[in-house]
């Protein structure tokens, strides 16, 4: 017996050790490679191995986070082609070892007060992610430097899913994080930030990174920003209790954000909320006053014009007396 108590005081200490090393982030990663033609994909496998240890073990925070206080996160990671260059002579291009580009779609989650729903705060898409990967290296982050791509990519998601979740539970809680991510961009090689192609250039218009991360630290998306805090804490978080209450602070979080689209338009922030929330604000708004559905569907058409159709088909689908579980929906 008193041989197997240290032993057991030193498994309780690594168990301990374990969890302490989990991030507050857990991350789901659905990884695609079929766009890749060359047959030995073992690289691929050990770049999973390593992407998977480096989001779920990575701390962000000095905040305690217990296990069912993470945040989730679905990462689907698509690797679409090998980097190239020119040739010399011929014009032809020949592929860059170990370099590659991928697209990257990110969903995070958070549960909703006391209905054992979840919903979703951020959906975004990023088109441009590209970077090196040595196998045997692992994924390499610093606060003080530079050290990876795919470090500083993930990095600076991972502060924004912070940030945003911070922002969902105090007014403009997450400002913390978003300054981390900013402190990230600076940290950036002069010739990363200029070079148009990965997505973290401002010379680059379209929807990137460095846009993202200017849309939501502009004053002009405040009340967007703000929003989030309505629309969640005072909305869904109330619903259970207080139905019409929490509904009609939705609609208020949903004014805020026009007002902030209308001072900044068409930004990717704005583009990320209604892909976030526009399933989830259809069924709530199914069940809703016509005043309400009217004020609702006529936001959310200025800050989604693609989908303005959506939102007016609440007025056919509206079935009264719905309550506030069936129709916001269950999201696993």
């Amino acid at each position: 017996m008193k041989q197997r108590f240290p032993l057991l005081c030193s498994l309780i200490l690594f168990l301990c050790t374990c969890a302490s090393a989990q991030g507050e982030i857990r991350w789901t990663l659905n990884m695609n490679t079929d766009q890749i033609l060359q047959t030995d994909k073992q690289v691929f496998t050990a770049l999973e191995k390593d992407l998977v240890t480096f989001l779920n073990n990575q701390v962000w925070t000095d905040d305690r986070f217990e296990p069912d206080e993470r945040i989730e996160a679905t990462l689907f990671f698509t690797i679409s082609e090998q980097t190239t260059k020119s040739a010399k002579g011929d014009g032809a291009q020949v592929a860059i070892p170990n370099a590659f580009k991928a697209t990257v779609a990110i969903q995070s989650l958070r549960p909703v007060y006391a209905t054992g729903e979840k919903t979703p705060v951020l959906n975004t898409l990023d088109k441009f992610v590209e970077f090196d990967y040595r196998q045997g290296e692992g994924i390499q982050y610093s606060e003080q430097s530079y050290l990876s791509d795919l470090g500083s990519v993930f990095a600076f998601y991972s502060y924004l899913i912070l940030g945003l979740d911070y922002d969902t539970f105090s007014p403009l809680g997450g400002a913390p994080f978003f300054q981390k991510a900013q402190e990230l961009y600076n940290r950036l090689p002069t010739n990363i930030t200029n070079d148009t192609n990965n997505g973290w250039s401002a010379a680059n218009k379209q929807r990137n990174r460095y846009f993202l991360m200017e849309n939501i630290t502009s004053p002009r998306m405040l009340p967007l920003r703000r929003a989030y805090y309505a629309y969640h804490r005072t909305g869904l978080d109330l619903m259970h209790e207080d139905l019409i209450a929490g509904r009609n602070n939705i609609t208020l979080a949903i004014e805020d954000a026009q007002k902030a689209n209308q001072a900044y338009p068409q930004t990717v922030y704005a583009q990320a909320f209604v892909d976030a929330k526009r399933d989830e604000i259809i069924e709530i708004y199914k069940g809703a006053t016509g005043t309400e559905q009217n004020t609702v569907i006529q936001s959310m058409s200025r800050l989604d014009p693609s989908k303005s159709s959506a939102y007016r088909g609440i007025r056919s689908r509206s079935v009264p007396g719905r309550s506030a579980s069936r129709s916001m929906g269950r999201r696993q």
